[in-house]
């Protein structure tokens, strides 16, 4: 159902999607959705809280982690977040929609304590990186996130100007094999480069 609903809250936008929309790509009575929901607001709310708990779930792992680096802890988060990225396009064109429109007062108060969490994973990820000396750099962890994934949205929004400017026939295999690949290398660059890292081998 949540999935169904995503499809739909991406394609024709939230406020253009009915319930019977819903259950209809989803194949169940519109009751159940009230039944299991109470409204398509609130079931707005269980797809970004079913989402966004993966990614929450992912960097607390890595957080503490002792076999990463300062680095590599970095790099898996930010390589984890582009696969969601890659894999969950619909939702992340969602999310896009939900911060232009800012009309779920719900979903934003989740976004943005999804992010304060981000903000202090990588805030204590860095504060580790400058202590150990691996980055010499010292830069503010939400501006830091602010780039990211502001590079990761873009990335998904300018793939056809991309393959355009290339003269790349667009295709899903192209994006998901090699063009998110070439996004992730390029914000390990990104990275490296703001936080003034120099690997040692």
């Amino acid at each position: 159902m949540l999935e169904k609903a995503e499809g739909l809250f991406s394609e024709k936008g939230f406020d253009a999607t009915s319930v019977r929309d819903i259950s209809k790509a989803a194949g169940i009575n519109i009751a159940m959705i009230s039944y299991y929901f109470g409204s398509k607001e609130k079931l707005m709310e269980e797809l970004f809280k079913m989402r966004m708990s993966v990614g929450l779930a992912s960097v607390k792992e890595i957080a503490e982690s002792n076999e990463l680096t300062t680095i590599e802890k970095i790099e898996k988060a930010l390589t984890g977040y582009i696969d969601r990225v890659k894999n969950n396009k619909s939702f992340y064109k969602v999310i896009l929609a939900e911060q232009a429109t800012n009309k779920n007062k719900s979903v934003i108060r989740f976004l943005s304590k999804s992010k304060e969490s981000y903000a202090q994973f990588f805030a204590t990820v860095l504060s580790e990186g400058y202590a150990s000396g691996a980055f010499k750099n010292k830069v503010d962890p939400v501006l830091f996130i602010t780039t990211i994934t502001g590079t990761i949205m873009q990335s998904l929004l300018n793939k056809h100007l991309y393959a355009t400017h290339y003269g790349i026939k667009v295709t899903e295999e192209w994006i998901r094999d090699v063009y998110f690949e070439k996004v992730k290398e390029h914000l390990k660059s990104i990275t490296r480069n703001i936080l003034g890292y120099e690997s040692n081998s």
